[in-house]
């Protein structure tokens, strides 16, 4: 079970009954923590989905470029941090931080500013 799911097993098992209660502020809440519930569910199976939308889709240009299994490819998430990706003989993906880009918390005061000109300045030719 992953996290997530158990995390929604959590809301459920803890959701407050309807138990024939007539205020309409406990009748409110067991509503409201019902909603939260159906939100955070949606949530997730959002991102599951577009997860394996995302899988699928390197697996089928892995495939399409003849990539062997086990062979690792090398990203970078620009200034965040560089990964592998490699698929198994199951097709399975498995993504491993290999160094983390981020400033390190002694530099936590250096803010980096990318300046782009939207336009095009004829002066600057």
């Amino acid at each position: 079970m992953t996290e997530q799911d158990e995390y929604l097993k959590n809301l459920l098992d803890n959701a407050p009954l309807y138990n024939g209660q007539t205020n309409l502020n406990e009748i409110d809440d067991i509503i409201k923590y019902y909603r939260k519930a159906q939100k955070a569910k949606a949530r997730l199976d959002a991102t599951t989905d577009q997860l394996y939308k995302t899988e699928q889709t390197i697996l089928m240009i892995m495939k399409h470029f003849n990539i062997p299994s086990r062979t690792r490819l090398v990203g970078e998430i620009i200034e965040e941090i560089l990964f592998e990706i490699w698929a198994d003989e199951t097709d399975r993906l498995h993504v491993r931080k290999t160094k983390d880009l981020a400033p390190s918390v002694d530099e936590g005061n250096i803010i980096t500013i990318k300046i782009r000109n939207s336009r095009h300045d004829p002066d600057d030719d």
